[in-house]
């Protein structure tokens, strides 16, 4: 993406909306967080444009805000590149092709609010029959989600996890007939002393809280959508079939599917009580 203009504001990421324009729910990025794979210029791009980046353009202007889009360990070309990734296309797949679109929320959560403190969460998106992720926003790959902290009130805002967008017609296991992904959630918090990251206590690569929220859809008419944390589950998940009934939509609008899930009772201490993922199931064509 081209820098902004500072001298008008001009904002080359930004697509005008009203009528005739294109709608930015049909617009799909995909953001790659890899530089050090990019190697043209004999590296010389990825050293300039720095870590948080593809090797050439950087995460935070890589794109349009309010579009739909994932984040994949690539670099921006090359054999290791977006272009020619199985991530891109499995992604594009069932963006330009698929028919439902479920979205993942954190709602209701309460980060403890202790001193010099802050929250992040890491996300990693698998649909069951890929060899790749797709979608993944790690600290390590210098995206992770921000947790902000509870305003005045108490209230948090929601936070968006992913997107993701599934095809009905598309090959299952003969014994099993839903739609499977699986959510990988993990939160880690980060202390700081005297304004230097403060590792007295701190236990690398270790998260506060890592679990998989796996998600079953149904392929009938009406969404019919079960999930599950896999800490719940007994066995491999593999051999899990959901049971019982579907969750319940709390969303009487036709079109629209919704369900919280709430977090384990060992993550209460670190999320609160009220926490859950938000669900949010429509038709997509």
């Amino acid at each position: 993406m081209a820098r902004r203009r500072s001298a008008d504001g001009w904002d080359a990421r930004v697509m005008p909306q009203g009528a005739g324009r294109f709608p930015l729910e049909r617009v799909f990025c995909l953001v790659g967080t890899n530089p050090a794979d990019y190697d043209v210029a004999l590296g010389m791009s990825a050293a300039a444009v720095g870590a948080r980046s593809d090797g050439l353009v950087q995460i935070d202007r890589a794109a349009v805000p309010g579009s739909h889009g994932a984040f994949v360990h690539r670099s921006h070309s090359g054999r290791y590149g977006l272009v020619n990734s199985e991530e891109g296309y499995q992604n594009l797949r069932r963006f330009l092709f698929g028919d439902l679109r479920v979205e993942a929320s954190l709602v209701g959560h309460r980060m403890p609010a202790e001193p010099r403190t802050s929250w992040q969460a890491e996300v990693l998106m698998a649909i069951r029959g890929l060899p790749v992720v797709v979608h993944e926003r790690q600290a390590a790959h210098w995206c992770p989600v921000p947790l902000p902290q509870p305003d005045a009130a108490g209230a948090a805002e929601p936070v968006p996890l992913t997107t993701t967008f599934l095809r009905t017609d598309l090959p299952r296991p003969a014994t099993s007939p839903t739609m499977r992904y699986a959510l990988h959630l993990r939160i880690l918090s980060l202390r700081t002393d005297k304004g230097f990251l403060g590792f007295g206590d701190h236990l690398e690569q270790t998260a506060d809280f890592d679990d998989a929220l796996v998600v079953d859809v149904g392929t009938g008419p009406a969404p019919a959508i079960w999930a599950t944390w896999n800490s719940l589950i007994p066995g491999a998940i593999k051999d899990h079939e959901p049971q019982g009934r579907p969750l319940t939509d709390e969303d009487p609008a036709v079109g629209r599917w919704v369900a919280h899930i709430p977090f384990p009772v060992n993550a209460h201490p670190i999320v609160g009580e009220g926490a859950s993922v938000r669900l949010t199931a429509t038709p997509w064509r």
